[in-house]
């Protein structure tokens, strides 16, 4: 008999909490500092505090944290509208393996306990198709939800914000700290990850002993990535390390895993839960924010919210509200709140606080264009789960010692580029003038190894795929939000706007050769199973691209875009308070002045470190 991967996870589930120790699953539950009722405030009774945090998400847990433990003298408190997702997602959050589930682009792949159900409009990019916009509604947000990898930005990439923003303390130099700030590493565990599986880190672009979120390699690396090289380097890649401010080149990621059990490093098990625990941070779970109260003076005083979509009640601020509610819902509370478009607010009938013409707009993405899949004999990422026996095996190995499949997500092997000369020669003028304003170290494209294919191959399937995907890091395309009601329960209008530009179109139609050059090289793959050998001309490549290839990683931001005034289209300033009223910052990959090239994790974490020192810098009378 096959073991789905419900009932394989269910299988785990069982024999997870009979190992349950005071260093394993649910660790905030079980050991000494446990959260207790103190930690958590009072749904549906009006209170005041000197911070409030509307949403627990990566950036906003961290934040909350941090002002909680260097202000002990001032009140915090946090709302988000999801709750633990160690509850409300149970093995699926926890465990690496199953870090894919529910982000997928159908719309009915979601899970309503931690996932908005956002769904897209019709994108003409992408033949007019719709996509589930999977975001977290859970304490920790999207490190809850993602794949867990970690890597910096580059050195180009900071000083394009310090230019667009005219501070300074962008630079990487500058936020460099910031960058190693949240961190604690461990190097990778030899005893059980595969000797020619061995990465490129440098110890020095770390702290001792760091910050309590735990960063790691698995102890288990994808077989398919040890053959990965050749290819890479047949194209022109070399090998480097993500960490030190330059991505081109191959490696593997590092993850935001705890070595010791190989469960989820969060800034929910890392900061929210342990700060709460011993601090009067309070926790507002299960509690949505629906407006922002602003009094005669434009100054922000507290947040309107409902206790399980039912019960109002207020919060107060004394000095500072804080909106970390994502790319999506950030400029959505903003713009019910009379913070927004002048034309957009008053079609809702909405008063207008501050008109920012920003708001909800400059929507930068970084998709993925699909995946070259090969036929291999190297076993794929769900060769575990396709007989009882080495089910029980690999559950035996993460149990034990956090070894094994379970203990790994996806693809853990990648390269960045920017194009070869030789492919851009023929581009049009206006890709090449694009290509050209880039800095130098920002790569046009990364390529994963990855030991599946998620349109191909699943755990009853008997063949093994390995697929190289390609996620597009630079993109001239943007895209909106807007509102659909005043309400915002309503969900807003997401148009992400994917290859709508004709330089896109084309930069993504060498990102398909260039994969095809790199899988020619990695000896152990077959034949190529997608899109085909049918599909051949820039035509036939752009069409399966947009019609099957295309998706999302989850990687928007800019949408309350950080600037240097309103007049230029931006929202928040460089310590992100809010152009126009008093007592507002938005601290989350929307005040980024435009995606990170690459996967947003650690540039989020940088951002939130920077912006929350800002705040508690404010407190303290030292700010600048």
């Amino acid at each position: 008999m096959r073991l789905s991967r419900t009932s394989a996870t269910l299988a785990l589930s069982s024999v997870a909490f009979a190992s349950l120790d005071s260093g394993s699953l649910l660790q905030q539950f079980y050991a000494p500092g446990r959260l207790l009722g103190n930690s958590f405030g009072n749904p549906s009774v009006n209170a005041t505090y000197d911070y409030v945090v509307v949403g627990a998400g990566l950036a906003g847990a961290l934040t909350a944290s941090r002002l909680a433990e260097a202000l002990p003298n001032m009140t915090v408190a946090v709302v988000e509208a999801g709750s633990f997702y160690e509850i409300s997602n149970g093995n699926y959050s926890q465990i690496p393996f199953y870090s894919t589930k529910y982000v997928g682009p159908d719309p009915d792949d979601w899970q309503p306990l931690i996932d908005w159900g956002i769904v897209s409009q019709p994108e003409p990019g992408a033949e007019g198709r719709r996509f589930h916009y999977a975001q977290g509604k859970t304490l920790g947000g999207s490190s809850a939800r993602n794949q867990q990898i970690y890597h910096r930005g580059t050195k180009g990439w900071y000083q394009a914000i310090a230019d667009i923003t005219g501070d300074s303390a962008y630079q990487w130099d500058n936020m460099f700290p910031f960058m190693k700030k949240s961190f604690s590493f461990t190097p990778p565990d030899f005893e059980y990850r595969a000797a020619n599986a061995t990465p490129n880190y440098t110890l020095s672009t770390f702290d001792a002993p760091g910050g309590p979120v735990q960063l790691s390699y698995p102890k288990y690396a994808q077989p398919i990535s040890s053959y990965a090289v050749p290819g890479y380097a047949s194209a022109g890649f070399h090998a480097t390390d993500f960490l030190s401010g330059n991505l081109l080149g191959y490696g593997y990621w590092t993850f935001t895993i705890r070595q010791k059990d190989s469960t989820r490093s969060s800034t929910e098990s890392a900061f929210l839960s342990p700060t709460a625990a011993r601090t009067s941070l309070k926790i507002y779970q299960s509690c949505m924010a629906r407006n922002l109260i602003f009094d005669e003076n434009k100054r922000v005083t507290g947040v309107n919210i409902t206790a399980g979509g039912v019960k109002p009640f207020t919060l107060n601020a004394r000095r500072e509200v804080i909106v970390s509610s994502g790319f999506i819902h950030s400029p959505q509370l903003l713009m019910v709140s009379g913070v927004g478009p002048r034309e957009i607010l008053e079609k809702f009938n909405i008063t207008v606080i501050s008109d920012l013409s920003g708001v909800g707009q400059n929507l930068c993405d970084t998709p993925t264009l699909g995946s070259i899949v090969h036929n291999t004999d190297v076993p794929d990422r769900n060769a575990f789960q396709r007989s009882d026996a080495a089910f029980e095996a690999a559950t035996e190995q993460y149990l034990t010692n956090g070894s094994g499949p379970l203990s790994s997500g996806a693809g853990d092997f990648a390269g960045w580029e920017k194009y070869p000369e030789s492919y851009t020669t023929n581009l049009s003028q206006p890709a090449k003038d694009f290509l050209n304003s880039l800095p130098s170290d920002w790569p046009n494209m990364e390529y994963v190894m990855s030991g599946s294919s998620a349109s191909l191959s699943d755990a009853s399937s008997s063949n093994n795929y390995a697929s190289i995907g390609m996620l597009m890091t630079s993109t001239t395309s943007k895209g909106n939000i807007t509102l659909a009601s005043a309400d915002n329960t309503v969900a807003p209008i997401l148009h992400i706007g994917w290859l709508e530009s004709p330089v896109d179109q084309e930069l993504a139609v060498i990102a398909v050769k260039r994969a095809r050059l790199i899988a020619a090289g990695i000896p152990s793959l077959g034949s190529e199973v997608s899109p085909g050998s049918n599909v051949t001309t820039d035509a036939e490549i752009l069409y399966w691209v947009q019609s099957e290839g295309l998706s999302a990683i989850h990687h928007g931001a800019a949408t309350c875009a950080m600037g240097r005034n309103a007049s230029s289209g931006a929202v928040v300033d460089s310590k992100a308070r809010v152009f126009g009223v008093q007592g507002l910052r938005v601290i989350d990959t929307s005040s980024l002045p435009f995606t990170a090239p690459g996967h947003t994790q650690g540039v989020t974490y940088a951002h939130a470190e920077k912006l929350v020192m800002d705040v508690i810098n404010a407190a303290r009378g030292e700010e600048s």
